[in-house]
């Protein structure tokens, strides 16, 4: 990384397109960036990921100066990977890349002993990666991650005592689209409801029919129809429940009538056993039952691994 070096210590910041008429260059600088999981194997292409890669690091740390200046130049050198986001200790998993683009995104994250931050990710398998997100199936996990204020591993004389350490705790097939039925037969004359990627604080604990559930209290953006028609409000009854009694769906498998644009875990048993329980267990819940209103993000899966591939 000797160019990095050179970077740190001139006064005129290297232009993009310096970097991109370089292939060596851009592939050294590539393989720093993918140090911090913000690209996949360096090539020497510097094209749009690459820059936005570039952008989104300098983004992390506070840094505004156009191309390779000193200041990127001193923190791509100096930058220990683990500590990326002030406060955080991060691995390159799923739950740290989950966090890298919470604070991108300016999403909220619950970070109190106890509380949860539900998300569901389209198109992701089990382990997060991408399974193609055909439409019409259960393909999409709802996850709930926590933060464990910890001792991260050590490092030479390094003392990281107290550091948030994000980690899965549940990680649930699901759907967050609609199933074919309703995506035929919309209960909307503007066409069924697809909810739109972003986070809402819009779900409080109820009754979903005859399962208790999270039930839509709050306003979210849904996507109408095949034009895919933009409407904002808190009455869409898009609630996170499931399906019925005893039903375990597999993956790739309809939702049907289990989902006009609700989030919808595959399986009952996980809903009532394991996902409930740890919303009800959030002590922002147990302060007001029914009445707190839970934070949700929904992410495109296609567009967190094109960001955070690990």
């Amino acid at each position: 990384m000797s160019f990095l070096y050179d970077a740190a210590k001139s006064d005129t910041p290297l232009a993009e397109d310096a970097i991109a008429s370089n292939p060596d260059i851009a592939k050294q600088l590539q393989a720093r960036l993918s140090n911090f999981w913000l690209l996949s194997e360096p090539d020497g292409k510097w094209g749009p990921k690459s820059k936005r890669a570039l952008a989104n690091f300098k983004a992390f740390k506070g840094i505004q100066e156009e191309g390779l200046g000193k200041a990127t130049a001193s923190a791509l050198i100096n930058t220990d990977p683990h500590l990326l986001i002030r406060g955080w200790y991060l691995d390159g998993s799923w739950a740290s890349r989950t966090v890298m683009w919470y604070v991108l995104h300016n999403f909220y994250i619950s970070t109190n002993p106890g509380e949860i931050n539900i998300c569901y990710f389209r198109g992701l398998n089990r382990d997060g990666t991408w399974n193609g997100n055909a439409p019409f199936q259960f393909n999409d996990r709802r996850t709930i991650w926590v933060c464990d204020s910890a001792s991260a591993p050590a490092k030479g004389d390094r003392n990281d005592q107290g550091l948030l350490v994000p980690h899965f705790k549940g990680n649930w097939l699901a759907t967050c689209d609609p199933g074919e039925y309703y995506w035929e037969h919309p209960m909307n004359d503007s066409g069924c409801a697809d909810i739109k990627a972003w986070q809402y604080q819009a779900w409080s604990t109820g009754m979903h029919h005859d399962q208790f559930a999270l039930i839509q209290t709050g306003t979210i953006t849904v996507l109408r129809g095949p034009n895919r028609v933009p409407d904002t409000g808190d009455d869409f009854c898009v609630d996170q429940h499931s399906v019925g009694h005893g039903q375990d769906f597999n993956f790739g498998e309809d939702p049907g009538r289990w989902s006009a644009g609700c989030q919808v875990g595959a399986s009952r048993r996980e809903h009532d056993q394991e996902f409930m329980p740890m919303v009800k267990s959030d002590p922002r819940e147990k302060a007001n039952p029914g009445r707190y209103k839970h934070w949700t993000a929904v992410i495109n899966g296609d567009d967190f691994l094109s960001m955070f591939p690990g």
